[in-house]
């Protein structure tokens, strides 16, 4: 604005000095004032687009500058998410491990342990020998009648002593028996259970005295070892065989 009131006033003033000067002047004044004129909106229309050139030189650079930083804190946030989502693997799979570990060393604890009880210890035989001193007379049976009347088959067994008071109105009885196969353990404890239960079942009408003998029988596993004591000595005869199942 100020620029073209002093145009204006340029323009005034060589009006004037045409119309003092003559014609030719005049002219000469006039195609001054307007080179000037021109010269000066060329100016300004330079400095407006060079302003406008750098305004949205230096919009365009900060906007470059905002995309890149939000791509690199988008980088920085999915390094960090695909960091702890590979940590958490690394746990769970550590933890799997362990967990593996553990069940097959208790496997093998276990294994060990049914190994050692299969191959250990003193033969049935050898541990009823240690006990007699405890009972009265007594007579073995073989392999049919334990399979006949209680269905133990001996095939199953790494050894056995099957013995009764031979006195049948007597309790006494000792029955040692040593599975090949830890898995027998539990049906062979169940035969046994029964031969008890049919001698209290024997002795409960006819000798009340011996029925009670019979009656606090147990049954007991040890390892791949399960035996039977009915004896009024039972205490100190089950502290005989756990010392030799071992």
């Amino acid at each position: 604005m100020k620029k073209r009131f002093m145009t204006v006033a340029m323009l005034a003033a060589s009006m004037l000095v045409l119309n003092a000067c003559g014609s030719g002047n005049a002219e000469a004044v006039t195609t001054a004032a307007v080179t000037s004129e021109a010269a000066e909106t060329t100016t300004a229309a330079e400095e407006t687009t060079t302003a406008a050139e750098t305004t949205a030189a230096e919009e365009t650079t900060t906007a470059a500058e905002e995309t890149t930083a939000a791509a690199e804190e988008s980088k920085d946030e999915k390094e960090s998410a695909e960091a702890e989502s590979k940590d958490e693997k690394a746990v769970k799979d550590e933890t799997k491990a362990e967990e593996k570990t553990e069940a097959e060393t208790k496997a093998e604890e276990t294994t060990a342990a049914e190994t050692k009880a299969a191959s250990t210890g003193a033969a049935p035989a050898d541990i009823y020998s240690k006990v007699t001193s405890y009972l009265p007379s007594m007579v073995s049976f073989d392999d049919s009648y334990i399979s006949n009347y209680y269905g133990i088959d001996a095939s199953q067994l790494d050894g056995y002593v099957f013995a009764a008071a031979e006195d049948v109105t007597q309790a006494d009885t000792v029955v040692i028996l040593k599975a090949k196969d830890a898995a027998s353990v539990s049906t062979l404890s169940s035969q046994l259970a029964t031969v008890k239960q049919q001698k209290e079942a024997e002795l409960q009408d006819y000798n009340p005295t011996a029925y009670q003998v019979a009656a606090a029988g147990y049954v007991k596993t040890s390892g791949n070892y399960v035996y039977l004591i009915m004896s009024n000595n039972a205490s100190a005869i089950d502290q005989v065989i756990s010392a030799n199942v071992g």
